[in-house]
């Protein structure tokens, strides 16, 4: 059989090099692509994932490849396709590096340390949060310096890291009022209204999330503001204010379902069952924890699980279900560890201790309150941490009760 010509193979390779070129352009200004239009997207996320892996071999195609990559990035991230988008940028940002893009290098670094947070991989989102910091210093790029600050604030901010967080977000909060980026200052207001939730500073978190909305709503910016309102709704629910908390997560429990954003769903979902169970409505609480672990089953969110898993133990604790309380909360234990996540792990302890209390292993519920304790001290040695403190609070009275029951057969016999 004879050979192909070399004319005609090289005819072949600039035929498909121009569909592919036709096919990139057609997606690039796609208005699906470009409003972010959740029903069109769903039905052709494939093709696109298609279109940009055959544009990697394309040289010339880099500059299309990259926005392309950059406009989907927020729809892949928010429909829960980590795994499919985690090939993809890691292969862009090795892209840009060959080709000496260091703009390209900066966007890219700043969507996978994102997508990493997304995934649970905290170690790794750090890192490339801190190599986004240094590429964007040597571009000038302060716009990305500030974005990557505040989102590594508040992944310091879920690892216990409050005064780096703090830093951070302060600093980026600086950059972003000096560059006038609305879409920059609200995000950060909202991460140190999460702050300060957590350190249970309850008027500056309000004032901060505020802030957060206000901006959110001037821009029209529905995603943001349901961000703003699932954070309210935490507010509340750690100020133990349930109904107010139900209030906002049913705002944003609507926003989300307009928007197809399937994680928030899930975390709104899980922070309406604890509101519910501060209500005393133990079974509406194990009813809406069952709904977000489904959904983050389904996107192996490890952190989102072994929250639902401690508040499904406590609920069942609630209703005397000691069997699936224990199994949840021991559950919820190994996904701290696994995380690692030192916190989680005190107080989903702290929740076992409350299980032996209840069915009666008083000497067992003493044994390890003393574990907890020294947990505490090491996590918190310089006692800063007030969420410890209020654990501190608990573990005595516990004690006083685990111990109270202990001895009290031996002072009846007296």
């Amino acid at each position: 059989m004879a050979g192909v010509p070399l004319a005609d193979t090289q005819s072949c390779s600039d035929f498909f090099r121009r569909r592919i070129l036709l096919n990139l352009h057609y997606w690039h200004d796609n208005p699906a692509v470009q409003t972010t239009d959740v029903a069109v997207l769903d039905q052709e996320w494939t093709g696109l994932i298609r279109a940009i892996n055959f544009a990697f071999e394309i040289e010339q195609a880099w500059s299309l490849t990259r926005t392309l990559i950059a406009a989907l990035s927020p729809y892949m991230e928010r429909r829960g396709y980590w795994e499919t988008w985690h090939r993809i940028l890691d292969q862009a940002v090795d892209t840009a590096g060959r080709a000496g893009d260091l703009a390209g290098a900066v966007d890219l670094s700043l969507l996978l340390a994102r997508l990493l947070q997304r995934e649970s991989r905290l170690k790794e989102a750090s890192a490339y949060y801190r190599q986004t910091i240094r590429l964007a210093r040597r571009v000038g790029d302060e716009n990305s310096e500030a974005r990557a600050c505040s989102n590594l604030g508040y992944l310091y901010i879920e690892q216990g890291h409050w005064h780096r967080a703090e830093v951070l977000c302060c600093h980026a909060l600086t950059i972003f009022e000096r560059i006038d980026s609305d879409h920059g200052r609200a995000h950060t207001e909202n991460h140190l209204g999460i702050l300060y939730t957590r350190q249970r500073c309850w008027e500056p978190a309000r004032q901060h999330l505020e802030q957060a909305c206000a901006i959110w709503q001037s821009m029209g910016d529905d995603h943001g503001l349901m961000r703003g309102h699932i954070n309210f709704g935490m507010l509340y629910v750690d100020s133990e204010c349930p109904n107010d908390a139900l209030f906002y997560l049913e705002k944003a429990l609507h926003q989300a379902n307009l928007t197809g954003e399937e994680i928030e769903i899930a975390t709104i979902h899980l922070n309406m069952g604890i509101a519910y169970r501060l209500k005393g409505e133990s079974a509406q609480a194990e009813a809406h924890a069952w709904q977000a672990e489904a959904i983050f089953n389904r996107f192996s969110n490890l952190m989102g699980l072994a929250n639902v898993w401690d508040n499904l133990g406590l609920a069942c604790l609630d209703q005397e279900k000691w069997k699936e309380a224990k199994l949840y909360l021991e559950a919820a234990l190994q996904a701290w560890r696994k995380l690692p996540n030192q916190f989680g792990e005190i107080r989903t302890l702290t929740y076992l201790v409350e299980y032996q209390l209840a069915v009666g292993n008083h000497s067992k519920a003493v044994r390890q309150l003393a574990k907890v304790k020294d947990l505490i001290r090491q996590y918190d040695p310089n006692d800063q941490d007030p969420r410890c403190q209020a654990l501190l609070e608990k573990y005595y009275h516990l004690g006083e009760e685990a111990i109270g029951e202990i001895t009290k057969p031996l002072l009846l016999s007296d």
